[in-house]
């Protein structure tokens, strides 16, 4: 049986209006310095370096956290409900 794993990191980036981050969920292994990305729940962002502050102040996106689970279920269900 074959299973394709989409891998995925967590990073906190800015609003577009004001200065509040928010963290979400981009495809791949990690940031790899690019100015911007779309976001596992499909929202452009604009990235830059967090600081330990950010991580720590910046709410986790629900949107994408629903979506990855939503992926891990459909992969699951596929694979006999493990």
């Amino acid at each position: 049986m074959e299973t394709t794993e989409r891998q995925h990191y967590w990073l906190p980036v800015p609003e577009r209006i004001g200065v509040r981050w928010h963290r979400h969920a981009f495809r791949g292994k990690h940031w790899d310095g690019r100015p911007a990305d779309t976001s596992v729940c499909g929202r452009p962002c604009a990235m830059a370096r967090p600081s330990e502050l950010h991580w720590f102040q910046a709410p986790t996106c629900r949107d994408c956290t629903e979506t990855l689970l939503a992926e891990l279920s459909g992969t699951r269900s596929s694979e006999g409900g493990r």
